[in-house]
């Protein structure tokens, strides 16, 4: 893989519809190509960095590489399956990241894992040493037991021969633990365990190893349906390639991304389809802010001060409260059109109250940030998007009730805020 690295283009109406709040799945396809060339440079730096350093893992790295480079050329939209998962993006920036720092907390020789994974859906060949222990293979599972090496061949169906035992990758085979995979509309994503990488650590603690799956498939399809409703489903699942189990953490589900792992929502069982639905839009737009922050830096560093947000506890830094911001634009945009669709009139009043919270407590952050100098001229136009979505619905009618409540509501946040500042 010798590919030079060129600018990163996106159309002004691209941009545009980020901006606005939105993007369909191929603007959100564009990102994760984005997203995929950055995992590419940085297992390039890894072969020549640990090449030129003479690093104990350099001869691992090298095959490795090689493997991948002739399962590249074969199949590319087979090996993109495999550098497009969240794992993966986040080991390759954090072992470049380690080489150049220090660290180990992500093994350059964990190209090999890589690799098999990427030869195994390309069906080409491969013969790898790897370490003892488990041997995942991103975005299709985990070998057990793995002694000091595995052998890979093209047969025809991708087989790993290890030790004389023929795996077939998604066949019942002693030693073989597929991941797990829900069918969701025309996607496929996986409940993933992060075997190639740890998780940072309260992420990590928070695993639960052992989801209940017909509750994780009955509440992701359900909210596939509410996201069709809404006809937003196609970009939020062109984002999500997985779902990361958190054990339940209390009365309020919990959740996450991480900022180097794009496709990845880690999340606690979710009450219910409507709130996983909320949920997903609300990470996705995490996720598509970070793409496009790296991209196209909105912000320039350095600001120390903290901010009000409406939807914490604790003052945001600057780039934080864009982040919620943009967050929570998804947020009153699912609850705009949830209050419309919602045939339970209990459900339909709870929408249109936090409808009416949280669109002018968001267009209230908004405007904050559009009086900050440290925004760069990407960082207006991207602002103005957000304020001229926000304008538009503030023109659109609530019910009184709902207003009344959802006004109650912010105020006793500003000021239990207050009182705790």
């Amino acid at each position: 893989m010798t590919d030079t690295p060129r600018p990163f283009r996106l159309g002004s109406e691209e941009f545009a519809a980020l901006a606005a709040g939105g993007g369909d799945a191929a603007v959100v396809a564009r990102l994760r190509r984005a997203n995929r060339s950055r995992t590419l440079l940085a297992v390039a730096f890894l072969a020549a960095r640990t090449r030129r350093a003479g690093h104990p893992d350099a001869g691992a790295v090298a095959r490795a590489y090689q493997v991948l480079t002739d399962a590249r050329a074969a199949r590319p939209e087979a090996v993109w399956r495999v550098l497009d998962q969240p794992e993966v993006a986040l080991w390759a920036v954090g072992a470049a990241r380690d080489l150049v720092h220090g660290g180990d907390r992500c093994r350059p020789g964990a190209l090999a894992n890589v690799a098999a994974a990427a030869a195994v859906r390309a069906g080409t060949p491969a013969d790898l040493v790897t370490a003892a222990g488990p041997f995942p293979l991103p975005s299709l599972g985990t070998l057990g037991g793995v002694g000091t090496r595995l052998r890979l061949r093209q047969d025809g169906d991708g087989a790993l021969t290890h030790t004389g035992v023929r795996i077939v990758p998604g066949g019942a085979t002693p030693g073989w633990s597929p991941l797990s995979a829900l069918r969701l509309g025309d996607r496929t994503v996986t409940l993933d365990q992060w075997r190639l990488v740890a998780l940072p650590g309260p992420f990590a603690a928070a695993l639960s190893r052992a989801p209940d799956l017909p509750a994780w498939r009955a509440v992701l399809t359900g909210a596939v349906d509410v996201l069709d409703a809404q006809g937003v489903a196609g970009p939020v699942l062109e984002a999500v390639r997985t779902v990361t189990p958190l054990r339940d953490a209390g009365a309020d589900p919990s959740s996450a991304t991480l900022s180097e792992a794009f496709g990845a929502v880690l999340l606690s069982l979710p009450r219910g389809p409507r709130q996983a639905a909320l949920t997903l839009v609300h990470e996705v737009q995490h996720a598509k802010l970070t793409v496009l922050h790296d991209l196209f830096p909105l912000l320039e560093t350095g600001a120390r001060e903290r901010f009000y947000a409406p939807w914490r506890r604790d003052p945001r830094p600057l780039l934080g409260l864009l982040h919620g911001a943009y967050a929570y634009v998804g947020v009153v945009g699912f609850w705009r059109q949830q209050r419309l669709l919602d045939t339970d009139p209990a459900d339909a009043h709870d929408a249109e109250v936090e409808f009416a919270r949280w669109l002018p407590a968001t267009r209230e952050t908004v405007e904050v940030l559009a009086t900050r100098p440290e925004l760069t001229a990407h960082g207006h136009a991207f602002v103005a998007g957000l304020a001229g979505t926000l304008a538009d619905w503030s023109a659109e009618p609530t019910d009184p009730a709902a207003r009344a409540e959802a006004d109650h509501l912010r105020r006793d946040h500003r000021d239990r805020w207050s009182r705790a500042s």
